[in-house]
């Protein structure tokens, strides 16, 4: 299913060292997003920036490393009404965007986040897998909200949205700081389920590191 709405969309596609897959991505976003914005925002030191060029995609490059960097140097490009972010390693299929999409656009969410956790997703470690439940049922007690996949690297929100959020982290902790200030503003947080498989190329994720600075951040915002 392709998305044929008039409202502009906005694909912000962080990468880092992702030559192999930014090209595959690119021609699946095109597929089922055939109208939409594609923003790539590269820090890779290898061909990455070339292949999303050749592939039709806006490219930026951004020296500081970060998934929060990467995303929020995109946010300030986009031009669409609905910002969606997907990951450019193709662990996250495109064919999903216009299911995270339908919500926002049947007026029923501010803010649609793609679920990876109706099963053990097939490319994902064992480690990760028990890290990622441990992580979600902590935010889900902290704040009184059930959510099965705080960390999902495929999620849209309206413009609206995004300009109540006032987004600050540059790490992995980005996508826990969307999730928490959309429930303090009292935005409309949907879940959809998604598929989820093994990435191209090797994880940048440092499950350890990554996972206590989540942690870190969510204890640090609820006792705030």
């Amino acid at each position: 299913m392709a998305i044929k709405s008039p409202t502009k969309i906005s694909i912000i596609v962080p990468t880092l060292n992702e030559e192999e897959a930014v090209g595959k991505v690119m021609e699946k976003i095109r597929k089922h997003v055939p109208n939409g914005e594609v923003i790539v925002v590269d820090s890779s030191d290898d061909n990455t920036f070339e292949e999303a060029m050749s592939n039709g995609a806006v490219a930026i490059r951004e020296p500081r490393l970060g998934y929060g960097h990467a995303i929020r140097r995109g946010l300030s490009m986009a031009s669409g009404d609905i910002l969606l972010f997907i990951d450019g390693d193709d662990s996250y299929d495109p064919s999903d965007i216009p299911k995270v999409i339908g919500p926002i656009l049947e007026g029923k969410a501010d803010v649609s986040l793609g679920t990876r956790f109706h099963s053990k997703p097939e490319g994902m470690t064992a480690m990760r897998y028990v890290g990622n439940l441990a992580i979600n049922s902590i935010f889900s007690t902290l704040f009184g909200k059930r959510v099965t996949d705080s960390q999902t690297g495929l999620k849209a929100m309206t413009r609206c949205a995004y300009e109540k959020l006032d987004l600050k982290e540059d790490g992995m902790t980005f996508s826990t700081e969307v999730l928490l200030k959309s429930l303090e503003r009292k935005l409309r947080v949907r879940e959809v389920q998604v598929g989820y498989k093994t990435r191209v190329g090797s994880s940048k994720l440092s499950p350890t590191r990554d996972g206590a600075r989540i942690l870190f951040y969510m204890f640090r915002e609820w006792f705030r």
